[in-house]
């Protein structure tokens, strides 16, 4: 059963590893934000209506789709340090290509760019992770919510930056151009830097990513790696529940309030504002909660709580109480995914458990604002959000199987 997390000793090191991973986190954060806020002004310089920017978006998500299954076997066989590395490399040709592509008109090019951002993307979440459980580990308490923390306020920070580039009227060519200097020059830092830190061998540093020892699998098993394992499938069921959560918050809280409520449009995105605050907030305080408590109590709590939020907010008569049911989905949305992956890294072979589970995260981010979508069309947009929280509630019954689940069922 899984236990509170105990407050070891910090080892040598631990805190500029630490260090390290919260810049990691914040440059991948305030790129991805600074570039996604100027899609309006690229779909008018690359001549792209809402269905052409809906491609976009999609070959992004392709790139991540497809690498994420392989980055979890390129982490183990060469280290996360060397990883996000190629993944570095892989952002700057990316926003090179993408400023390129836009300045000589070229969909293609666009498209073609878009998939290698994706693809750096899987690249970096991966390796981020290893080595956020690893600085985690390091310390002895939970902060791998800070780190995810960290990416928010990057990302309102990113966000803001275009928008005062837009403002000023810089081109989002110009724009992006720029950002292939901040990942060659940010990121390049970052990864000289770890790789100094960890220059030891990726799979002993695999093997004490986590609380046991990486179990030895069966040939069964290994065939099938740790995909089709119950306690891995049952945390990517907690995480694709989180993910789905946090994309209709993002994507149609504000479109749910106009309708409900009939609030104008500025007053809607305010909702949003307040749902990331507390999201933020539950993320940079958390950790304590989660060495007091448990993962496993974490988990059920926050899907619960998240669950209880949603439907506050899908069924308010008032702007007041949907304000408050944003709020807590906000804070019940906050653990969820860090408190997995930290658990699905404590199990050993943290590499491939963490490849799998933020898979479901990814396919969750792809395929669930447009599944909303689809569903608020036939029943309505409050019915299709509050069945956000049947599958919290699945979650929840996942987190607390999975964390029950001895670490011995994972041996031949």
């Amino acid at each position: 059963m899984d236990a509170p997390v105990g407050r070891a000793t910090a080892s040598p090191g631990a805190w500029r590893l630490r260090a390290l991973v919260l810049a990691a986190y914040c440059v991948n954060g305030f790129s991805l934000a600074a570039w996604t806020v100027r899609l309006p002004a690229i779909g008018v310089e690359a001549g792209l209506d809402a269905g052409g920017l809906g491609r976009l978006l999609m070959a992004n998500a392709l790139g991540t789709l497809v690498t994420i299954p392989l980055a979890g076997r390129w982490v183990q066989r060469a280290g996360a340090p060397r990883v996000y590395l190629a993944a570095t490399v892989g952002f700057v040709l990316a926003y090179g290509g993408l400023a390129a592509a836009l300045h000589a008109g070229t969909l293609p090019g666009l498209l073609g760019a878009a998939v290698l951002h994706g693809a750096a993307f899987a690249l970096t979440n991966v390796p981020q992770a290893v080595l956020g459980t690893e600085a985690e580990r390091r310390v002895g308490r939970t902060v791998l919510p800070q780190f995810h923390a960290a990416y928010s306020i990057a990302g309102a920070a990113g966000a803001a930056v275009g928008g005062a580039a837009a403002a000023a009227g810089v081109g989002p060519a110009a724009q992006i151009a720029a950002l292939a200097a901040v990942a060659a020059l940010g990121r390049g830092a970052v990864s000289l830097l770890l790789r100094g830190d960890h220059a030891h061998a990726p799979r002993a540093h695999l093997e004490r990513s986590g609380e046991h020892p990486a179990p030895v699998a069966p040939r069964a098993r290994r065939r099938t790696g740790v995909w089709l394992e119950r306690p891995t499938v049952l945390l990517g069921v907690v995480v694709f529940g989180a993910a789905l959560s946090e994309g209709a918050a993002n994507s149609w809280m504000a479109p749910l309030v106009v309708e409900a409520l009939a609030v104008d449009e500025g007053a809607a995105a305010t909702f949003v504002s307040v749902f990331l605050v507390a999201q933020t907030a539950g993320r940079l305080l958390g950790g304590g909660l989660v060495d007091r408590a448990g993962r496993g109590a974490t988990l059920v709590t926050s899907a619960l709580v998240s669950a209880v939020g949603v439907l506050v907010l899908v069924t308010a008569g008032s702007v007041p109480v949907a304000y408050a049911g944003a709020g807590v989905w906000g804070l019940g949305a906050a653990l969820a995914v860090p408190v997995a992956v930290s658990l699905a890294a404590a199990r050993g072979d943290a590499a491939a458990r963490i490849a799998a589970v933020t898979s479901l995260a990814s396919l969750a981010n792809v395929a669930g604002p447009p599944a909303i979508g689809a569903v608020g069309d036939a029943v309505g947009l409050p019915w299709a959000v509050g069945g956000v929280a049947v599958v919290l509630l699945a979650g929840a019954v996942a987190g607390r199987a999975a964390a029950r689940t001895p670490p011995r069922d994972d041996r031949a």
